[in-house]
């Protein structure tokens, strides 16, 4: 089980602090040796001292008290007792060193033996002197007096004690002192020596061990990375259970997303009906995906190499060359159509309709393409203006007439019908004014988006807009008893007059188709109230609205009401024909204005179509 960092970077820091504390441990260890050898050094001076002067003390009661007594006590009888101030000096000096020499059992065994003849010597002088005092000195015992003569050999004994008690501590002071100095200075300079090289060892191997267990881990996921990269195999697992191995643990479940996505990538890329490709800043192919078969009649490791104009028609070369520059400055479009040209094994080259959608990537310096095939569009839009053409020439044309005939019959200018068929005279004639009707309606969408409805904008005033509108629906209004209002407005708006007034028609009469009867319905216009249009265009916007007390829209149309064929049919709706596609010409009618068209439903009832135009 691997270490976190966090517990490896605490040891890496705990192992050389507790060295270092255990170096200075022992360097006051032995700092307090050398303190107390010092404070030794400093006391067997005193002893020293204290040895010689009581030498001294000795040899001067040698030389001058016993000579001086004896003399005296020779001459006169007396006995001079100042020999005790000599005696007391050495007693203070016997145990001044008794306490310095405490811990040294040979000087006090010593040290007490001159004591115990000191004290004899002593107490011989006290007993001569006690006589001499009582007054019979000079008829002392024989005893007395051989033990007073004898004195001075007691005086040279304790002499010669104290001599071997000086040679002794100066045998124990030359042997220990200067050896145990030397010692500590060679244990100093010891521990100094192995904490230096310690030290050096520990700092190579923290040093090792971070190049191989940090950083030779982290050199594996940045070899991994690349081999990621480069679409290899990645190295075997990091074990462990620290910050590394999680982070070599995440590595690898985000290759094996990333493979997976690159798998489904190139599995889209690959069964894409469309031709993916790259192109360098050369404009060779980098590559391709199979679908570049169809298209082009190369497979893809024939294209892969070749130059991006070899493939496409002379007639669109240059405009595909400009058009690849802008796509490198960012200022092209990102869609253009182009004429390429196909290979076919039997029938030589052929050319097909494509579209283009181009980006270029700075990090990649590519150009990257889907390109469609248009064929299957350009045949519907064939078909489609085909069909277009038809209902203009082969169907609108021939209603009309038919409408014609169906109008003078049911004028009457053919001849007397009975009422059977003046009806369906005119069922028939409703029918083909639906048809018209539609005809029309799909040659208005046709226009718009093909591009070919033009705006002839002007100053239009809504009041006549609205009184043109209320006389067109009159007959309308009246056979479903409805009234519509149109307040006086003086507002104008710049727009298309005949285009407008369709809209309004359109939304009109659709109101009352499902109006009921006695309801009302209300024609409007006022300035709007929307910031938002006038921000993005800084115009005054006109609002016109048309409301009704219909069964209003159901709530999920609301937004799909204006889109083609889109007609309300539930149990409150019935069926009031229509073509299902005048609200999407309004709708396309108000955009070309630069307005916008919607629908709610009223408080109570009934719905509000809005739509907005440019104020004059």
């Amino acid at each position: 089980m691997r270490l976190s960092l966090a517990a490896k970077g605490l040891i890496l820091v705990s192992i050389p602090l507790l060295f270092e504390v255990g170096v200075v441990a022992v360097l006051v260890n032995l700092q307090k040796q050398a303190e107390t050898e010092t404070a030794n050094s400093q006391r067997s001076r005193k002893v020293a001292a204290g040895i010689s002067r009581l030498s001294a003390e000795l040899f001067d009661l040698w030389q001058n008290v016993v000579p001086k007594l004896k003399k005296q006590w020779a001459t006169t009888g007396n006995f001079d007792q100042s020999y005790k101030n000599a005696i007391d000096k050495l007693n203070a000096e016997y145990t001044e060193l008794e306490s310095l020499c405490a811990d040294q059992p040979e000087i006090q065994s010593r040290l007490k033996q001159s004591r115990l003849l000191l004290t004899n010597a002593q107490k011989i002088l006290d007993h001569a002197a006690a006589s001499m005092e009582s007054g019979f000195g000079p008829a002392m015992d024989k005893e007395d007096i051989a033990v007073l003569r004898n004195m001075p050999a007691t005086i040279r004994q304790l002499g010669e004690k104290n001599q071997e008690l000086e040679a002794i501590y100066r045998r124990d002071w030359a042997d220990r002192s200067p050896n145990r100095h030397s010692e500590l200075r060679e244990q100093t300079l010891a521990v100094a020596a192995i904490a230096a090289v310690f030290n050096v060892v520990l700092s190579i191997a923290l040093a090792i061990f971070l190049l191989k267990d940090v950083t030779g881990r982290l050199q594996i996921l940045k070899d991994n990375a690349a081999r990621l990269a480069a679409g290899m195999q990645l190295r075997a697992p990091l074990q462990g259970n620290d910050e590394i191995a999680e982070a070599d643990r995440v590595f690898r479940k985000m290759a094996r997303a990333l493979t997976d996505l690159s798998h489904k990538e190139r599995a889209v890329i690959e069964n894409a009906l469309d031709t993916i490709c790259a192109i360098d800043k050369d404009g060779r192919f980098l590559s391709v995906n199979p679908a570049s078969f169809g298209l082009f009649g190369l497979e893809p490791d024939e294209l892969i190499g070749s130059r991006l104009v070899d493939v496409i028609a002379e007639s669109s070369r240059e405009d595909i060359l400009a058009w690849t520059a802008s796509l490198r400055n960012n200022t092209g479009e990102q869609e253009r159509e182009f004429l390429v040209r196909r290979r076919n094994s039997q029938n030589g080259n052929s050319f097909v309709d494509t579209l283009w959608s181009g980006h270029w990537s700075e990090v990649e310096r590519s150009l990257f393409f889907v390109v469609h095939d248009m064929t299957d569009r350009k045949e519907l839009e064939r078909a489609r203006q085909e069909l277009v053409a038809m209902f203009t020439h082969d169907l609108r044309l021939p209603l009309s007439t038919i409408q014609g005939t169906l109008e003078m019959a049911d004028a009457g200018l053919l001849g007397q019908l009975n009422e059977r068929g003046e009806r369906l005279i005119k069922a028939a004639e409703r029918n083909g004014v639906r048809m018209i009707g539609l005809i029309n309606d799909l040659l208005d969408i046709e226009k718009i988006k093909s591009g070919t409805m033009t705006l002839t904008s002007e100053i239009v005033g809504l009041q006549d807009v609205f009184n043109d509108v209320k006389a067109n629906v009159a007959a309308l209004t009246e056979e479903g008893h409805i009234y519509f209002e149109c307040p006086p407005t003086k507002l104008t708006v710049v727009a298309d007059k005949e285009k407008l007034n369709r809209v309004i028609f359109n939304l009109v009469s659709n109101a009352i188709k499902f109006s009921p009867p006695q309801s009302r319905l209300i024609l409007a216009a006022c300035i709007s109230t929307n910031p938002s249009e006038k921000k993005e265009s800084g115009k005054e916007f006109v609002e016109i609205t048309v409301s009704d007390q219909g069964p209003g829209i159901p709530p999920d149309m609301v937004s799909t009401i204006f889109e083609r064929f889109q007609q309300v049919s539930d149990s409150t709706h019935n069926s009031k024909g229509g073509t299902g596609l005048g609200l999407t010409i309004c709708k396309e009618i108000v955009n070309m204005h630069g307005g916008k068209i919607w629908v709610t439903n009223g408080k109570e009832k009934g719905s509000v179509f809005h739509f907005t135009l440019p104020c004059a």
